[in-house]
């Protein structure tokens, strides 16, 4: 046997998802809070356990034994030296005001498009509508952004390589080689670094930059050959090893000459104001080499570790400041950095990012953290594909090694099971024992035959001369599937610079938004401090972009932003409210539209662990809040002559409490209900998806879900807690057809004429941990009127990750058909279409492949009632990018709300940081009630009604204020907000299929789901998602 610890077994595959985020602009930024469970969304994922617990001895925690939260304590959360100062970032030097020459651009820019008209671009902006103008509307401020302007010298050559990677290693057992597919990744970059030793490679520094994948670029040219190009071979190492083992992996690397990077032709382009689609075809290789050579210094530096495209992450580096998540984890601050490309100008986009990580720590004191008593399987879940670093080998000269393992999790038992996908049975498990011991797992080892099957605690005495401290701990499988190699948690230390992909627990995320969500002004500062070293702009660092012959500017541009007017609302009877700061009270007004609530009830769902309450005095506060909004004052349908229905669940046995909701539900759909107020025992998803899909899928009621912790404290506050139960009132009257806010028709533009349909479209991908090939969700919501106050929509599953919609003409025929239904037989005349969670890698996908079946629902559609074509408009709504605004002064801020510092609400930015020839602009709709603000970003796609910037921009702001849910404006335009929420309601009926809730290693099969699209007849073109 061999000093690895013993061999034979398999271990599970790693879940798999994220966590985390950047600098989280505008907690509930969206406007109300965005579950059903009484205005909060909550988190779902429930409590794992009992936060608290003793700290666990590192060497001798009993096996389950510790509770959850102990092992090490770290940092206190938050503050540090950037968290003082001014609410409002005012640095020494750098611009105050935008500027005048990219201004003056700009409006070259303009000026040139008028005079073409089919004019069409080039590259991400390929067929993109061409700028009609820029905004003039609203109050103009000056507003920093977090871009910075970089300087490429024009002299300067780039020299460009192609990489083709080659890998193979020796077979176990037998002569030859085998085939390795080299794949991205750790032992990659790796590959690269050893790469780098070679003579060729090793004076380049700083003047070599790669992509750790197919690219190399030097500041000065290599010395190839006549033939331009090279192989090199070399055998794989770890960085921990001195020398490569036996059976290491042999790289071939072969760099071929692939010219130079095109930045002379980019300034050009970028200076030009014509329009050309043949402008420049090299921009995105320009633009990517640019992010390599960004990218360089951190890339190189040994403490900045990289999560996610262009992403970097720079440790604490004492264990004391880790800024402690609980559980296990930590929130680890970090950039993103981006080049990006605008009018007259490269800039340098970066943001502050915070995301979990796990501690370098002692693979004892991380379960200790975690907590064994979760259960060996969550606790090998979460553990599983770390790697740590052990010290207990030793070389020829007896000089302590240190060996990187990967964990491949713990024992399993040897069994057989059946293949869903091929019907054979298969082997799994490598052990005696689920989740063994040291003590108790045995293997054969022909080193001490005399004790074979030696047990692991035995193996370590014998060969190592070591006495475990702690034997009876789960021991970790280091190896492979074929080959396990048993290796004591208390001799593994977890490597630092490894991200938590799982799903965060309540307490995690409160603790990670605590960290991320900084006050605009705090997260200036920490952006051009920290940030810039750590990327590389500032410091030592810039050796890297000098050498290539670029310069970045360290202080923040100024763009000019406007401030656009609020619009008021209008309720019944006539009555109006303003809404200054994007938020007003409803004190004494009715909805706009309200839609009694007749039949009615309510559902207590009560826990073995206590009842929930819903009594007299709920029933009260609600029939007042429903009077009150002009829905009534019904009293709630009851069975057998008690007001209300009740089921108790049994805690933890979801097969049984799903069939006590089937039937509770079954029932209340029997007694002819149509609205129920349903009471959840607590945050738990699970009986909250169930209830979703029972009611929605199923039985055909409305649902509005409330958590009874809530309720009750609601309760206790008397007449105070009224506005609670109001808040509930705004789900049920749109689940019932009313309209809550209404905007006069001077406010919508030509919106106001009813002939046109507003469109939302999204595409929900599957939760981190969720089962292997679980469908995605699509789906469709669209206005049926001039209010645009309900937004009915489709829904259906798809190809797990495809990004574009595959049954979209269906569900487009699904929404013409119910419009023109509820508009007497008319054909809506224009489409404008807010498409929710595209990239820009995606806008051409979107034309190709959505538009063309956008156009074939309305061809099928439209040649029924004999009517012309609509027009379309197709604007994507980005939500994941990295453009925040600081005021300059107090005057430009908003220093009212809770967050000072802030952009005001309706804050729309044209100029500047936006596309050099394309048709897109930045809108702060919202109030942000926590962290910086973050701006929706919309692109102009398609746009065949020919809308001007101001109208544009006006309806898009204006529409944010039609948000049903709140009474506060949202942060993206409620089309896509809406879309998105219908996705959501999706995923709930697959909950079986998500993270944590199906058995290790299996499937999705779509012919064993219980959904695939659509919800109950009853509810089908009704607002039942919200």
């Amino acid at each position: 046997m061999s000093d690895r610890g013993g061999r034979g077994g398999r271990g599970a595959p790693r879940g798999q998802g994220r966590g985390g985020g950047g600098d989280r602009g505008g907690g509930g930024n969206r406007g109300g809070q965005r579950g059903d469970r009484g205005g909060q969304r909550g988190d779902r994922g429930g409590q794992r356990g009992d936060q608290g617990g003793q700290r666990g001895d590192r060497g001798g925690a009993q096996r389950g034994g510790a509770s959850r939260g102990g092992g090490q304590q770290y940092g206190r959360l938050g503050n540090d030296e950037y968290t003082n100062g001014p609410d409002i970032y005012t640095p020494s030097g750098g611009e105050t005001t935008p500027s005048k020459k990219v201004h003056d651009k700009e409006d070259a820019v303009v000026a040139s498009n008028k005079g073409l008209s089919l004019s069409t671009l080039s590259l991400n902006e390929r067929q993109l509508p061409l700028r009609p103008g820029y905004g003039t509307l609203g109050r103009v401020i000056h507003l920093r952004t977090n871009y910075f302007a970089m300087e490429i010298d024009p002299n300067k050559l780039i020299y460009k390589y192609t990489v083709d990677i080659k890998a193979e290693r020796k077979k176990r057992n037998e002569d030859g080689m085998e085939h390795e597919e080299p794949k991205a990744g750790r032992k990659q970059r790796q590959a690269f670094a050893i790469l780098f030793e070679e003579p060729e490679f090793r004076n380049l520094h700083p003047g070599l930059a790669t992509d750790y994948a197919n690219t190399v670029l030097t500041s000065t040219p290599l010395k190839l050959g006549p033939t331009k190009s090279k192989v090199f071979d070399f055998i794989y190492r770890d960085v921990e090893d001195r020398v490569a083992p036996p059976n290491a992996t042999r790289y071939s690397f072969t760099i071929t000459e692939a010219g130079t990077v095109p930045t002379q032709e980019l300034l050009r382009y970028l200076a030009s104001t014509t329009t050309d689609p043949s402008d420049f075809a090299g921009k995105a290789d320009a633009v990517q080499a640019l992010n390599i050579i960004v990218a360089r210094t951190p890339n190189f530096e040994p403490q900045v570790f990289q999560s996610g495209q262009n992403k970097f992450y720079r440790y604490p580096a004492a264990q004391q400041n880790y800024l402690d998540l609980t559980s296990g984890l930590i929130a680890v601050r970090g950039y993103y950095s981006s080049v990006r490309t605008a009018t007259a100008r490269t800039l340098l986009n970066l943001n502050a990012q915070t995301s979990p990580f796990y501690p370098a720590c002692g693979m004892i004191e991380l379960i200790n953290s975690f907590g064994p008593n979760n259960g060996w399987l969550n606790v090998e879940k979460f553990i599983q594909k770390l790697r740590v670093k052990t010290e207990y080998l030793k070389d020829k000269k007896k000089q302590i090694e240190v060996k990187v393992k990967t964990i491949q999790g713990f024992s399993h038992q040897r069994g057989e099971i059946r293949d869903e996908r091929t019907g054979k049975m298969r082997r799994f498990g490598n052990a005696d024992f689920d989740h063994g011991s040291a003590r108790t797992i045995r293997f054969d080892c022909p080193e001490f035959p005399r004790d074979s099957p030696i047990s692991v605690q035995q193996y370590f005495l014998k060969k190592h001369g070591m006495t475990l401290r702690s034997p009876d701990l789960w021991v970790l499988n280091c190896g492979t599937a074929d080959r396990p190699v048993w290796i004591p948690p208390e001799l593994c230390t977890v490597m630092p610079g490894q991200p938590y992909r799982g799903k965060l627990d309540d307490r995690q995320t409160t603790n990670i938004l605590n960290v991320a969500a900084r006050p605009p002004a705090e997260n200036a500062r920490r952006i051009v401090g920290d940030g810039q070293q750590v990327v590389g702009i500032r410091g030592n660092g810039t050796a890297a972009l000098s050498a290539f012959g670029l310069s970045v500017d360290t202080n923040m541009i100024v763009v000019f932003g406007r401030v656009l007017p609020t619009p008021p609302l209008n309720y019944k009877g006539g009555s109006s409210v303003q809404t200054a700061q994007a938020a007003w009270n409803m004190r004494n007004k009715q909805f706009s539209v309200p839609k009694p609530i007749i039949r009615w009830s309510f559902l207590r769902l009560n826990s073995t662990n206590g009842p929930t309450e819903f009594g007299r005095a709920h029933i009260d506060l609600f029939k007042q809040a429903l009077r009150a909004a002009g829905l009534g004052q019904a009293d709630p349908v009851g069975s057998q002559g008690q007001q209300g229905f009740s089921a108790t669940l049994d805690e933890g046995n979801h097969d049984a409490n799903d069939k006590t909701i089937e039937a509770v539900l079954r029932n209340i759909a029997n007694s002819g209900i149509q609205f129920l107020l349903v009471i959840l025992p607590g945050k738990g998803p699970v009986t909250y998806n169930r209830v979703k899909f029972w009611a929605d899928v199923k039985f055909g009621i409305h649902t509005v879900c409330a958590v009874n912790e809530k309720v009750q404290k609601e309760v206790a506050k008397g007449p105070g807690g009224m506005q609670y139960f109001a808040n509930l009132t705004l789900k049920f009257n749109l689940k019932n057809g009313g309209a809550n806010q209404l905007l006069p028709p001077e406010k919508l533009g030509f919106l106001r004429n009813g002939d046109t349909m507003l469109v939302g479209i999204d595409v929900t991908h599957p939760a981190p941990g969720s089962m292997e090939g679980t469908p995605s969700i699509a789906a469709v919501v669209s206005s049926v009127n001039s209010q645009y106050a309900q937004w009915p929509g489709s829904i259906r599953c798809q190809q797990s990750k495809k990004e574009m919609v595959s049954a979209l003409q269906e569900m487009m025929e699904e929404r013409l058909e119910w419009w023109i239904k509820q508009n007497k037989n008319m054909c809506p005349r224009k489409l404008l279409i807010y498409r929710d969670g595209v990239s820009e890698g995606q806008y051409q996908k979107v034309l190709e492949e959505e538009l063309s079946q956008i156009r074939e629902a309305c061809t099928t559609i439209y040649r029924k009632y004999k009517v012309a074509l609509p027009k379309i408009n197709i604007i994507v709504v980005g939500k994941r990018h990295h453009t925040r605004f600081y005021p300059t002064e107090d005057k430009y801020a908003d220093m009212i709300s809770r967050v000072k510092g802030n952009p005001p609400n309706g804050t729309v930015v044209d100029r500047g940081v936006t596309m050099e020839k394309g048709h897109d602009f930045f809108l702060q709709a919202h109030t942000a009630l926590q962290g910086t603000a973050k701006p929706a970003h919309y692109v102009v796609l398609l746009d065949e009604m020919k809308l001007g910037a101001d109208e544009l921009q006006g309806i898009t702001h204006n529409l944010c204020y039609l948000w049903g849910r709140a009474t506060r404006a949202v942060s993206i335009c409620p089309p896509a907000y809406y879309a998105d929420i219908l996705c959501e309601r999706g995923r709930c009926y697959l909950h079986k299929y998500v993270a944590g809730f199906h058995p290790r290693g299996e499937v999705f099969d779509p012919n064993l789901s219980p959904w695939a699209k659509g919800v109950h007849q009853r509810l089908e073109n009704t607002m039942f998602y919200v």
